[in-house]
């Protein structure tokens, strides 16, 4: 296991453990949830948005995607806390498990944009030891979520019918 592996699971236990705490604190597990959903639009969005920009503007991809990363974020956790002042979203007795998985999201998604960022600055020496490494290969692949759908598929199914989830 390399430095960005540790940095990557550092980055993702706080991010979990933050929004678990916050999502207690604040009286329900809508202000982790909203927060959750507005970071993976912002993911997805800077990620389609990138190239183009990065292009039109002359600047290096892993800059504007980082930037737009940032601004995206900052925007949903505005509308996240808006959402959550207008539903005060909360199970109750359930609010500390439940922000603690969509901690868990969002700390997935952090760590993916945090490897896709150190991929695209990194020479291609690097960015072949992250995309190799054990913990790069789970965040930006998904493999275990893959693993998962492909095993309920066929539990479902049955087994001659594959998904094509690899």
């Amino acid at each position: 296991m390399s430095w960005f592996d540790g940095m990557t699971l550092a980055i993702m236990a706080l991010v979990a453990i933050v929004q678990t705490v916050r999502g207690i604190k604040a009286g329900g597990m809508g202000l982790p949830f909203f927060e959750a959903a507005g970071v993976v639009i912002a993911a997805v969005a800077a990620t389609a948005l990138s190239p183009g920009l990065a292009g039109s503007i002359h600047v290096r991809q892993s800059t504007v995607l980082l930037t737009l990363f940032i601004v995206f974020s900052v925007l949903a956790f505005i509308v996240a806390h808006g959402l959550f002042a207008a539903t005060s979203l909360s199970f109750q007795s359930l609010d500390g498990v439940l922000s603690m998985l969509c901690g868990l999201v969002m700390a997935w998604v952090v760590g993916h944009m945090f490897l896709r960022i150190m991929i695209g600055s990194a020479d291609s020496e690097s960015v072949e030891a992250i995309a190799n490494s054990p913990v790069a290969r789970e965040i930006l692949r998904f493999r275990t979520w893959h693993a998962l759908l492909r095993l309920l598929f066929k539990a479902k199914a049955g087994p001659e019918i594959d998904p094509g989830l690899d």
